[in-house]
């Protein structure tokens, strides 16, 4: 089965490269990467262009004129002949098993789309330690209709934002579908609701196999007046042929949500100009904005409080052995390696979203134990030194920059390494 991932590009030459390359190193080698660059004006065209002259799995598509994220990703669309899809963005990593056992699980469990949990990583201290599902605690698949997933983008506070999921889509079940390019964000949220309302069956993986960049530039953060106005059109006209009860009350409760948000972008928009009584006058209309403004600058003032933290020095075992480790070693359990389609023993993403925080927080000495040591290794999104301990003779890849420690012959070494 061959798989297209689709990646959208604009300005994303400072993390380019590793995005591409986390795509290509894949164990699931029947791939093509069509990347769309948005018009960007910076050197991204020409990285793109020297790594696809040495990989003929990788194609570039330059846009005349920037159209925004859901243009792009219809161009990648229209080049892809994958018969699955999966959408990727240009500052993000993939673990290298992570299309493979996404589709695995996919055909296993017989759906039409698989999205596993995302890993949050970044340069400030603050950008990791969590995933974007921990909050479920999943050990086994989950189902996801568009009722639930409507909740999980603004009909429920107790849900994360399904929405930021990138899964891996059947091309059969996706369709005539295309992203709407009226929406400069949360595009992906609109397609695959509509992907869901026609039929198509979604699950949710225990595993975090993407990792998440966590950046001031990623595009998701940028919510302004003009990006929220399209979207609450899209979402109305999405509304409009629901006919369910529990999904027309959850399709409400959203637009109210995305109504207060609107809302508060006016507020802030006024605030930023210097316009006072503007300002004054959405606060009278929505007193409730009061309690969004302190949040805001509670979260700006963490923030740079986050910044001010020492990075010190860590020695971490990796291994599902739960063995005595040495003095100043700190030992991470990790689960066993099962099928992606199986119950795990404990919800992995806690263990993800440690490695993500001691990452972030510390310079990491990582000993991986094992195949399981070295498959959460690539989980680590940052480290100073690792070495992975393998049994005489099993190949492996490992990531950039890690030493393998065995019996293992020199020129296996070689081959192995990145």
């Amino acid at each position: 089965m061959r798989i297209s991932v689709l990646m959208a590009n604009y300005r994303g030459a400072a993390f380019l490269p590793e995005a591409i390359e986390s795509v290509l190193r894949q164990s699931h080698a029947d791939l093509e990467l069509i990347v769309v660059d948005d018009a960007s004006g910076d050197e991204s065209a020409d990285l793109v262009r020297e790594i696809a002259e040495g990989d003929s799995r990788v194609t570039l598509i330059e846009m005349e004129r920037n159209g925004g994220p859901s243009a792009a990703r219809n161009r990648a669309l229209e080049a892809a002949t994958g018969d699955w899809l999966a959408v990727m963005d240009s500052d993000d990593v993939l673990h290298p098993d992570r299309l493979a056992r996404l589709l695995a699980a996919a055909e296993a469990l017989g759906v039409d789309a698989v999205a596993d949990d995302m890993l949050h990583f970044g340069e400030a201290p603050d950008a990791g330690g969590r995933t974007l599902l921990q909050s479920l605690h999943l050990v086994a698949p989950m189902p996801v209709d568009a009722t639930l997933f409507v909740a999980a983008n603004g009909g429920s506070d107790d849900l994360p934002p399904l929405g930021y999921l990138k899964p891996l889509v059947r091309r059969s079940a996706w369709g005539g579908l295309r992203y709407d390019e009226t929406l400069r964000v949360g595009e992906d949220y609109d397609l695959y609701l509509r992907l869901l309302l026609d039929g198509a069956r979604l699950v949710l993986l225990p595993e975090a196999l993407y990792l998440y960049r966590r950046h001031s530039g990623s595009i998701s953060h940028r919510l302004s007046v003009a990006a929220l106005e399209p979207l609450i059109a899209a979402h109305d006209r999405t509304a409009r042929d629901v006919t369910d009860p529990a999904l027309a009350g959850m399709m409400r409760r959203r637009r109210a949500g995305l109504e207060r948000l609107l809302a508060f972008e006016h507020l802030v928009a006024a605030i930023k100009r210097r316009r006072p009584l503007p300002a004054l006058a959405q606060l009278v209309r929505r007193p409730d904005l009061v309690a969004e403004l302190l949040r805001s600058v509670r979260e700006r003032l963490r923030r740079r409080v986050a910044e001010e933290v020492e990075i010190r020095p860590l020695s971490v075992v990796l291994s599902a052995d739960p063995r005595p480790v040495g003095d100043g070693q700190r030992l991470v359990a990790v689960p066993p390696l099962l099928a992606p389609d199986l119950p795990h023993p404990w919800p992995p993403a806690q263990q993800a979203a440690l490695l993500s925080d001691l990452a972030a927080r510390h310079d990491l000495d990582i000993c991986a134990d094992g195949e399981e040591g070295l498959f959460w290794l690539w989980l680590v999104p940052r480290w100073s030194r690792a070495e992975v301990v393998l049994p005489e003779g099993m190949e492996a890849r490992l990531p950039p920059g890690a030493e393998r420690r065995g019996t293992a012959p020199d020129d296996d070494d070689e081959d192995l390494g990145d």
